[in-house]
């Protein structure tokens, strides 16, 4: 009589296990994408808005970085939030702007790579910016 309730018991449990437990199949890959997500970069690049010297870049004048530089860069989109935070320049003075963070999810590939230079650069001699900020993570993506 115990080894059929221990059978019993043993095949209850185990048929408890397998329904709890919900697998989830996942391709080999650094980041452990799934099978339906797609390994991808995402760039967040932080755009002061103060101009050395005085005076800060107008809603205009950022309008057109961002249908000038920014859409053609990246025209399969990209996210544009508004921010504010302290950040301590070259003079190691901490000095408090508005800024905006730009985030853009590409491929990690060369043309991406290119253009993020490009798009910085852009900012930085345009407006004597000293630094824009980017922040590039690994990310996976589902569409």
């Amino acid at each position: 009589m115990i080894p059929r309730i221990r059978s019993t018991f043993v095949l209850v449990f185990t048929a408890l296990l397998i329904d709890g437990c919900q697998l989830d199949w996942v391709r080999e890959h650094p980041l452990g994408c799934r099978a339906d997500e797609k390994a991808l970069v995402r760039d967040t690049l932080y755009f002061g808005l103060a101009i050395p010297g005085g005076g800060e870049i107008t809603p205009d004048q950022w309008a057109h970085f961002e249908s000038d530089v920014l859409l053609p860069a990246f025209p399969h989109g990209f996210s544009v939030l508004d921010s504010h935070g302290p950040w301590r320049g070259a003079d190691g003075r901490n000095q408090v702007e508005a800024s905006h963070m730009v985030v853009i999810v590409h491929d990690d590939d060369v043309t991406s790579a290119s253009s993020l230079r490009r798009v910085i650069a852009h900012y930085k001699s345009t407006y004597g910016q000293e630094a824009v900020l980017r922040e590039r993570a690994a990310v996976c993506v589902t569409f």
